[in-house]
């Protein structure tokens, strides 16, 4: 139970640090089931009815959005609208001069959690840089 509410503790210990860190948002989820924290171990409200509201509470509650600020703003739908904007973007890119010239791809848009795969080292240089930093000059011989 302890790995499902995120703590290290079991049962009512666990239930009590969270409560201690996310009062608020727990008492608002609460209040919207028509329940109060301050009835907390009584029958209206038993520890077990908490654990399940705790553990059960779906990514739209108060207690989801202070756990995981950074995920509730890009649930699965806003990244497949931003997976669309991307392609459309590169699709009207792909159809310009500048994709014939292979510059000014369009960036995708930053996504929470999701790294850019794309390392970059150093300054653009030309192929003749390049050549020179290499030492494969043209010889004249």
């Amino acid at each position: 139970m302890a790995a499902a509410l995120g703590g290290e503790p079991g049962g009512i210990l666990s239930l009590d640090a969270l409560l201690e860190e996310y009062a608020e948002a727990i008492e608002y989820d609460l209040i919207t089931m028509g329940l109060k924290l301050r009835n907390l171990g009584t029958d209206e409200l038993s520890w077990g009815d908490l654990k399940a509201v705790i553990s059960c509470s779906p990514h739209t509650s108060a207690l989801y959005r202070a756990r995981q600020p950074r995920e509730h703003e890009w649930r699965l739908d806003r990244m497949l609208l931003a997976d669309i904007a991307d392609s459309l973007r590169w699709l009207v890119w792909a159809k310009s001069s500048d994709a014939q010239h292979g510059r000014n791809r369009p960036e995708p848009i930053p996504r929470p959690g999701v790294k850019d795969v794309r390392e970059r080292i150093g300054d653009s240089t030309t192929v003749s840089g390049v050549n020179e930093m290499l030492g494969w000059g043209v010889s004249k011989t």
